[in-house]
């Protein structure tokens, strides 16, 4: 009978050890009725699917506090607060369920991302010119909630 230990401690990483004894057992040549190749494909890609839900989450973290922290607007801060905290808690509830996908999380291209969309978004915006090019936060930071990085502007929360 199969160990199910890591399959409820950490799903991603359990998704990536059964798709490489899949392939294992598909390189053996064994005489199983089963598509192996394609089984190892789509197990793997679930687990990609909840690291890619949680770096879509902190990219849009991340864009945010840059927000927070450079964007001279009043109005819409308590509404980006609001959607940052929301989505800090979905990523610890997945990362609770996948906590190896934290460890594969790239800061400085998720960071990327963010500026990227913050720049098409708020191209005509001054601000955006002094958007940092790299990690911007600790992911510590990214995750927690009681943690807001100051406003370039003096604006208080």
């Amino acid at each position: 009978m199969p160990d199910t230990r890591l399959y409820d401690s950490d799903f991603l990483a359990w998704t990536q050890d059964q798709a490489g004894r899949l392939r294992r057992l598909a390189a053996e040549r064994s005489n199983v009725d089963l598509d192996l190749e394609n089984l190892a494909e789509e197990i793997e890609e679930m687990g990609n699917d909840t690291l890619d839900k949680i770096e879509g989450l902190v990219v849009q973290i991340i864009g945010h506090l840059l927000k927070l922290e450079h964007c001279p607007d009043i109005d819409p801060r308590r509404h980006w607060r609001s959607e940052v905290t929301v989505w800090r808690n979905t990523v610890k509830r997945r990362a609770k369920r996948s906590p190896t996908a934290l460890n594969r999380l790239d800061l400085d291209e998720l960071t990327e991302d963010a500026v990227a969309e913050l720049t098409a978004l708020y191209s005509d915006q001054a601000w955006v010119k002094g958007l940092p090019t790299s990690c911007a936060y600790r992911i510590d930071q990214v995750l927690d909630r009681d943690w807001w990085p100051a406003s370039r502007h003096g604006l208080a929360e």
